[in-house]
């Protein structure tokens, strides 16, 4: 069959088509490259940059919130502080105590109320040690203290013997051998110093409900030191 010359001009057009991107580029002047960057990788670029720029913000997002600590945890039980002043007492003992507020953070949180299961949630956050502190009336205070959640705070590195006076004395946990599984040994123990009446404190600005507020250490906390501070805090601020 005889080629015409739409046959040459279809196979030249295929020769083109074949040139490698390497062949393309050396053939064209500066403009010529820009304008084809423009045309043909710049869409590419700013996509592959938005998917990288979304994955890096998702690991930043999940490092940062990985690193969240709280500082120090405060229980307030069967009382509802007033809003404006709790947050006001926050942001000045955020600062006291050296925290950002959003990676280290203070929580003082008054959703413990022993008429509708504050006492099993205490005790799974203390056992879980996330609460430092916990502040309440004198006589639940004496009864949360019998199951030998606080710490003799006459003990604890850091309180000052200022505080002596102040010193609320609670009956513990009757921890002996000779006792039976089935004894009921809960406040029976020996009597010690678990908490401080901190009724005199800056707390008293904030409470509604408590009438002898009594500031107890909990057993093990982990934020030990910063709970110490809390209790000079709001002493030295009041």
């Amino acid at each position: 069959m005889k080629k015409t010359a739409l046959d040459d001009d279809a196979y030249l057009y295929q020769k083109r088509e074949e040139k490698t991107e390497k062949e393309k580029w050396s053939e064209m002047n500066r403009h010529q490259r820009m304008q084809y960057f423009l045309d043909y990788y710049l869409v590419k670029l700013l996509v592959f940059t938005g998917i990288i720029l979304a994955v890096v913000l998702f690991v930043w997002n999940f490092i940062s919130k990985s690193k969240e600590d709280t500082v120090l945890y405060v229980a307030v039980v069967d009382e509802v502080l007033q809003t404006e002043g709790t947050e006001k007492l926050k942001e000045e003992l955020t600062e006291y105590l050296g925290a950002d507020g959003k990676y280290r953070k203070i929580i003082i949180d008054d959703s413990f109320y022993m008429d509708d299961g504050g006492l099993e949630k205490l005790e799974v956050y203390l056992y879980n040690k996330q609460i430092d502190v916990v502040i309440a009336d004198e006589a639940v205070y004496k009864e949360l203290a019998g199951y030998v959640f606080f710490q003799d705070i006459s003990t604890v590195p850091g309180v000052s013997s200022k505080y002596a006076d102040l010193y609320v004395k609670a009956a513990g946990y009757k921890d002996e051998d000779t006792d039976s599984f089935e004894d009921h040994s809960t406040a029976k123990g020996e009597e010690l110093p678990y908490g401080v009446d901190i009724s005199a404190s800056r707390i008293s600005d904030i409470k509604t409900k408590i009438q002898t507020p009594v500031l107890s250490i909990a057993q093990g906390a982990e934020n030990m030191e910063n709970a110490v501070k809390l209790l000079d805090f709001i002493y030295k601020q009041r």
